[in-house]
């Protein structure tokens, strides 16, 4: 069967109250709402602030704590013609935030600017920097940075210097002494929005200079803000959420040279809109780039650049460093996973901490980022940052603040900065095994189950409810990005129809919903095997919801994000498979002593559960899922903290432990596991016939099947009697005179079974139940008992 591979979380919709809502005429769909309710937009100011965002709405700017005091330092400064010098980082963050400040300031006091590289200097204010600029400027202000520079503040007021700090990033328990510290993440903050990024932080700054009488043109800087914004990761909500919208439209007609041929190099002239992705994935990652593997000025110049030839030189030499910089990740991220590959017990970890003097340190962050993806799990990738010491960035997952964590192990650590999500870092290379110890200590309080990736599901609709209104409005919620997902569906019970596969290698498919209502389904991320993908014939999927143009005829379209078989028929259809394996084999079935095994049998052991009657494949799904079930087993697996799959979504996430339901093709999971562990007999004596030199032990979680009694008898002649009256039976077929319905199914699908070995019928299973393709004449008298099928049952039952 295709089991979903992540756990689909639904939202509240249980203290949903509709309202009448309009924008620009239109009456918002309660579906809308229902969306916004569930992220924590639910009153109605609230709701058509977020659909129609406004400038207007931005906050007041004094509200940021020391903001009075920046103001009027920068006002004195201009007052007396102080040299100015802005201290940015040399991420895209650090780039916009110092082009922001340094090329509207420079308009009314003397000033420059500084990019630390990320090689010679290091992150963050550097005191020997500065003792050799220290002549230069009257007053400092850093942008994205300085949060956590004590010392380096200290020894710049001790020499007499003005410092304004600007920043986004955690503070810790003490502040620097600056003149002025801005940070909305201040623990005395009132500032009604604490997640701006560093740019963000930088734009305030300059509205409350233009509150206080200053004369800028503050709009015509949002393409920057926009791109700082989004290119850092920051949730596209409140403040960012007005930067991104409006930003992304200044940014497509941007009146910034360097931008436009930036633009233009990167492919993405003919666009009609821009997106964040635009910015996530293109603009972000090329000013990224001369940051990551040589010198972030490269980025500011082409900012600052007003020649049109100048700035496509500089467009196109920041695209080959970007060029340059992915096949370096690439290396860094493929002997990261070999690392991880060679090493269980790396696997084993809740954290993973990996380290490789030759890893490039400018890109250690983006691999992390993969390597976290790839196996959902925190990650730190290091690198020899200088003799003994090593340097890295780490990525985390929903529901484990990195940052607080490293607090935990700031006692060993030289340095550190990060956000919940991310972070980065320096320690003596002696301490690598003790910061590895303290982090899986710190994540071993953290329940298992954060660990396993899941999809936030905003809405269940039925197709009744979705119509081209409902899809456009989708769109008012854009920008998209962190904080401000698309909007996800869950649709069940959608009848495949026309499935047929797309592209190189049949990488994609698509279908129709075969229901009353026809839409398109699409799914570009295929991971399933071809066959279980063709015998799909009713499913729930987690989706989109997609208007998609061509050749100017719309058609609204499910692009599919994760998909689950209707679990029932699932279910039936794996046992089918598996009987069909049987029918199909040349073997002679013995029966083998059972070899029993205790839970603690199977601790600390990585294994392949395996399952033949249908009640317990379905309780262990609904483990999977993360439900609540009874029994010791689950117990033990829950008190054990085990991450485990389902064999069909094994493709994209790592696992303690697999599930397998498609008995017949264990033998490619038989690699994976220390141990293969039968849950009843059946599936116990399956694998001992098929695979006879395969370590396996049982732990029965059922007995019913002891109850299971297959005769050659009436049942069967019902059962080909109904077939020849309609060619179909369902699944609670009152032919076959058993109460309990599970084995009521098992019964049917091994009566079946017989009959296609023995040459009567072909015969398919749907979700309703089976139906017969083909009556067959048999070439001679047909003997049930002699088939396959009726040999292992008469096996299992010796």
């Amino acid at each position: 069967m295709i089991f979903q591979k992540k756990r689909w979380i639904l939202k509240d919709n249980n203290n949903f109250e509709n309202m009448d809502i309009e924008i620009d005429g239109r009456k918002i769909k309660p579906q809308i709402i229902k969306v916004l309710n569930n992220r924590g937009v639910q009153e109605k100011e609230e709701i058509e602030r977020f659909l129609n965002p406004s400038l207007k709405n931005l906050h007041n700017p004094f509200l940021l704590s020391d903001m009075k005091e920046a103001v009027k330092i920068i006002h004195e400064a201009i007052l007396h013609k102080s040299r100015v010098l802005i201290y940015g980082d040399y991420d895209c963050d650090g780039v916009t935030s110092t082009y922001l400040l340094y090329s509207t300031l420079r308009n009314f006091l003397p000033t420059s600017y500084y990019i630390p590289n990320r090689f010679k200097d290091g992150y963050g204010l550097n005191l020997d920097v500065l003792k050799k600029l220290e002549d230069k400027f009257d007053l400092l202000i850093t942008v994205d940075t300085g949060i956590s520079a004590q010392n380096e503040v200290k020894y710049l007021k001790e020499k007499g210097k003005k410092v304004i700090i600007t920043d986004h990033h955690e503070p810790k328990e003490v502040l620097p002494d600056a003149d002025a510290v801005i940070n909305p993440k201040r623990k005395d903050s009132v500032y009604p929005f604490r997640d701006l990024a560093g740019v963000g932080v930088a734009f305030k700054l300059l509205h409350a200079l233009k509150s206080s009488g200053l004369n800028l043109k503050l709009s015509e800087y949002l393409d920057v803000v926009a791109i700082g914004t989004i290119a850092d990761v920051m949730p596209l909500v409140d403040e960012n959420r007005i930067f991104a919208k409006f930003g992304l439209k200044v940014l497509k007609n941007t009146r910034n040279v360097g931008l436009k041929k930036l633009i233009e190099v990167a492919g993405l002239s003919s666009k009609e809109e821009l997106k964040p992705y635009d910015v996530s994935f293109i603009i972000g990652p090329r000013l990224n780039a001369a940051g990551r593997i040589s010198d972030a000025n490269l980025a500011v110049s082409l900012l600052l650049e007003k020649d049109a030839i100048k700035a496509e030189s500089i467009a196109k030499r920041l695209d080959e460093e970007n060029r340059k910089r992915q096949e370096i990740e690439e290396k860094t991220i493929k002997e990261a996973q070999s690392l991880i590959a060679k090493n269980k017990s790396i696997l084993k970890k809740k954290i993973f901490v990996l380290s490789n003097g030759s890893w490039h340190a400018g890109v250690v962050g983006i691999a992390s980022s993969k390597i976290t993806e790839k196996y959902y799990r925190p990650s730190l990738l290091l690198t020899v940052a200088d003799q003994g010491i090593l340097k890295g960035s780490g990525r985390s997952i929903k529901g484990f603040n990195l940052f607080e964590a490293l607090k935990s192990c700031s006692e060993i650590l030289l340095k550190f900065g990060s956000h919940e999500y991310a972070a980065g870092l320096s320690l003596p290379v002696d301490n690598v095994e003790k910061l590895d110890e303290i982090l899986n200590s710190i994540a071993q309080d953290y329940h298992f189950m954060i660990f396993k990736p899941a999809i936030e599901v905003d809405l269940v609709l039925s197709l009744n409810e979705i119509d081209d209104e409902l899809v456009d409005q989708v769109y008012l919620l854009e920008p998209f990005g962190v904080g401000n997902p698309e909007p996800t569906f869950l649709i069940k019970n959608l009848v495949v129809e026309n499935f047929r596969f797309m592209g190189e290698d049949n990488k994609y498919y698509k279908f129709f919903t075969g229901n009353s209502t026809k839409y398109d389904v699409v799914c570009f991320s295929n991971l399933e095997d071809e066959d279980e993908l063709i015998s799909m014939k009713k499913v729930d999927i987690v989706c989109k919801l997609e208007r998609n143009l061509f050749n100017s005829v719309r058609k609204n379209q499910f692009n599919i994000i994760d998909i689950c078989e209707n679990v029932s028929f699932g279910v039936i259809k794996d046992l089918y498979n598996n009987l069909k394996a049987i029918r199909e084999c040349n073997l002679n079935f013995k029966k083998y002593e059972l070899h029993r095994a205790s839970l603690q049998d199977i601790e600390n052991k990585k294994c392949v559960y395996v399952a033949f009657y249908p009640h317990i494949v379905l309780n262990f799904l609904k483990f999977l899922k993360g439900e609540d079930v009874e029994g010791e087993f689950f117990e033990f697996l829950n008190m054990q903290g085990r991450i485990i799959q389902h064999q069909s979504s094994l493709k994209e996430v790592y696992f303690d432990d697999i599930f397998a339901t498609r008995l017949d093709k264990l033998n490619l999971l038989n690699d994976e596991a220390d141990l293969i562990v039968a849950l009843d007999v059946p599936s116990y004596q399956f694998i001992k016939n098929f695979y006879p030199d395969v370590d396996v032990v049982m732990i029965n979680l059922d007995n019913k099947f002891d109850e299971f009694a297959l005769q050659i008898n009436e049942e069967c002649v019902n059962v080909y009697k109904t077939f020849r009256t309609c060619e179909f039976i369902s699944y609670n077929f009152s032919g076959i005179y058993e109460s309990d319905p599970f084995l009521k199914v098992v019964k049917l699908l091994f009566i079946v079974q017989m009959f296609e070995e023995a040459g009567l019928i072909l015969a398919e299973v749907t979700h309703e139940g089976i139906e017969v393709k083909e009556f067959l004449k048999a070439q001679e008298k047909v003997n049930l008992k002699s088939t396959k099928v009726y040999s292992f049952y008469k096996t299992l039952k010796e």
